[in-house]
């Protein structure tokens, strides 16, 4: 599995970047390779199931799964503002073969970040570990809505965060955050956004003119920060 950040209508970019050591994502997005083919995702955003995580049951989360495959989903997004999820749910994806996308466990609406402590790096650590032999997982990203700029307080999800994730596994794509603006100037491999060996770094706000990715619209507003489709902003005020 790769995660691509090459323009796949450029084929001498795709070239170069496949013979050389060429790093960052520079100014493309992602788009997804399986065996050399590519590939759509087709998906959704999981959430917890209950608010009460005693009510969770393996075979609900299986049973989940399976729906979203019926429906000829191939990837799933694990929520940052959500939870880790079953063991149940992870092997379901594994044995359907859908693809997931997985959030570190973070939110950065209104600044809440993480907290660079022992305890943090702790947990990171032992969340990869838990999961990186599950092949369902393709990429690791820095957290849910969190825009990562370098000399900012949310470098945090680059030199911290995410550097954890690469140190505890290099042989998954990495993106900074859902959605990330700039995407990645240093730490990875262009080819496939996998970590190098160098400190994670983004680009910055002036390096491009529009940005990578966007958050869409909500269809009514609970946010602080991204608005309601027509106007219909529900609690913002």
């Amino acid at each position: 599995m790769a995660l691509v950040t090459i323009d796949e209508s450029d084929e001498d970019s795709f070239a170069q970047a496949s013979q050389s050591e060429r790093e960052g994502s520079g100014s493309h997005g992602m788009y997804f390779r399986v065996n050399g083919a590519l590939v759509l995702a087709r998906g959704a955003n999981f959430i917890p199931m209950d608010q009460l995580e005693g009510r969770l049951l393996d075979e609900a989360h299986r049973i989940a799964v399976h729906s979203a495959a019926h429906a000829n989903m191939n990837m799933i997004r694990i929520w940052g503002g959500g939870m880790v999820l079953p063991n149940a749910f992870y092997e379901a994806c594994d044995e359907m073969g859908i693809m997931l996308y997985h959030d570190m466990m973070f939110v950065d609406e209104a600044g809440h970040r993480p907290v660079q402590t022992k305890s943090v790096e702790a947990e990171i650590r032992q969340l990869i570990r838990s999961l990186a032999s599950h092949t369902s997982i393709v990429v690791w990203n820095g957290c849910n809505e969190c825009q990562v700029v370098m000399g900012t307080p949310s470098e945090i999800y680059a030199t911290f965060v995410m550097q954890i994730v690469a140190e505890e596994d290099n042989t998954r794509s990495l993106w900074p955050s859902s959605p990330s603006k700039h995407g990645w100037k240093t730490g990875v491999h262009m080819l496939d956004s996998r970590p190098n060996g160098n400190p994670l770094r983004t680009w910055g706000p002036d390096d491009f003119p529009q940005d990578l990715e966007t958050h869409g619209p909500y269809m009514r507003s609970f946010s602080k920060d991204f608005p309601g489709v027509n106007g219909h902003d529900v609690g913002c005020k």
